[in-house]
């Protein structure tokens, strides 16, 4: 079973430890799968919003929509979760 962590992982110490990664974002607490744990679904990503839904699960996708975000709200969500393992996983 992966680990998780709260502390902010590099990608290479994600990938190398199978760890996840936890992003704080309008009071809600993601967490992001270790690269090698991310659904292959996310391979067929359309957009950025569909790889973002996919990341964090549908039931936090729904918890964050009930906030009401903005584009905003949502462009930093985004780059949080791209700052994190999902950002550099080696597989460019």
């Amino acid at each position: 079973m992966p680990k998780s962590t709260t502390s902010k992982t590099t990608a290479a110490e994600a990938e190398a430890t199978d760890t996840s990664t936890t992003v704080e974002h309008d009071g809600i607490t993601f967490v992001i799968p270790a690269p090698r744990n991310l659904p292959l679904a996310l391979l067929e990503a359309e957009d950025e919003m569909e790889a973002v839904r996919l990341i964090i699960g549908m039931d936090k996708w729904r918890e964050y929509l009930a906030t009401g975000p903005t584009i905003g709200s949502f462009q930093d969500l985004a780059v949080k979760i791209n700052s994190t393992s999902v950002g550099d996983s080696g597989n460019s």
